[in-house]
């Protein structure tokens, strides 16, 4: 379920027990600008008397169980998200207060500048011990494939608008799918999207190999496997064009691994020389 930009709700509109009570953390709100982002009922800048702060929020709902998810983590993640500032629950609404970070949306196009600053920081998400609020496991997105398990923290949902890119770094928003799972998982996920903006298979995978949790094996296998089934499922249920092309993207990905993993079984075999097979008696 996402919102769209006409049934979205602006500052103004909010009850006012619920600005008064974000009024209490922020000042007098001067001015509201509303921003992006389709998981809640709000998003937006407010320009305060104490200077300007990103605000999202949900009406109950699934978007209001994301946002109590979303601040359960983002305090583990400090200097890797914009800092959680304060939380706010009234009138059925809770709403966010997130540190205002003047950025863009990162470029994943080859050659983009941009994957150098999220290489570090990706590597600095990989050092953080797991939140013990996180408890979902990653791979019950992907019909319980268990070679994904694992407990390391994921953001799992790292779409370019979800990479804030600053000139010194490059900050990962928006925690509300965050789950537990192998670290090599994220780089998976992420070596995809590059796939789905025009890397080839072959630099998405170099650019997934520069970490040294990358893993090759038969797990990777499993999970170019499952994602392409995941995103036929997802384009047969709505076949918008972008995720039509995201599904071809993903199954020539999985038919480029089962070719290559069968091709390294093969001369796995072919290497190998039985017992006895010089002439002599086998033991």
């Amino acid at each position: 379920m996402t919102r769209t930009t006409t049934d979205r709700t602006e500052w103004a509109d909010l009850p006012e027990a619920v600005r008064t009570r974000v009024q209490e953390h922020t000042g007098r709100v001067l001015d509201s600008r509303p921003a992006g982002g389709d998981r809640s009922d709000i998003t937006a800048t407010l320009d305060t008397e104490t200077g300007p702060v990103f605000i999202k929020g949900a009406n109950g709902g699934i978007f209001a169980r994301a946002l109590r998810n979303e601040a359960n983590v983002t305090p583990h993640v400090a200097g890797i998200s914009p800092a959680l500032l304060w939380r706010v629950e009234t009138e059925n609404w809770i709403i966010l207060g997130l540190d205002y970070v003047e950025g863009r949306h990162a470029d994943y196009t080859p050659g983009s500048a941009d994957l150098d600053l999220l290489r570090t920081t990706l590597s600095q998400l990989q050092q953080v011990p797991l939140p013990q609020q996180v408890t979902k496991g990653v791979e019950r997105q992907y019909g319980g494939l268990e070679a994904i398990a694992g407990d390391n923290l994921l953001h799992t949902d790292l779409h370019a608008e979800n990479v804030l890119i600053t000139p010194e770094r490059a900050y990962l928003v928006d925690w509300a799918w965050a789950c537990k799972g192998a670290p090599w998982a994220e780089l998976a996920m992420l070596a995809f999207r590059l796939m789905a903006a025009g890397h080839t298979i072959e630099s998405a995978v170099a650019w997934g190999q520069s970490f040294p949790a990358w893993d090759d094996g038969e797990p990777l296998t499993a999970f170019v496997a499952a994602n392409a089934q995941s995103w036929e499922r997802a384009a047969q249920h709505d076949p918008q064009d972008w995720k039509v092309r995201a599904a071809d993207v993903a199954q020539q990905w999985a038919d480029r691994r089962r070719s290559l993993y069968a091709s390294d079984k093969r001369c796995a075999c072919e290497d190998f020389e039985a017992p006895g097979s010089d002439g002599g008696s086998i033991p």
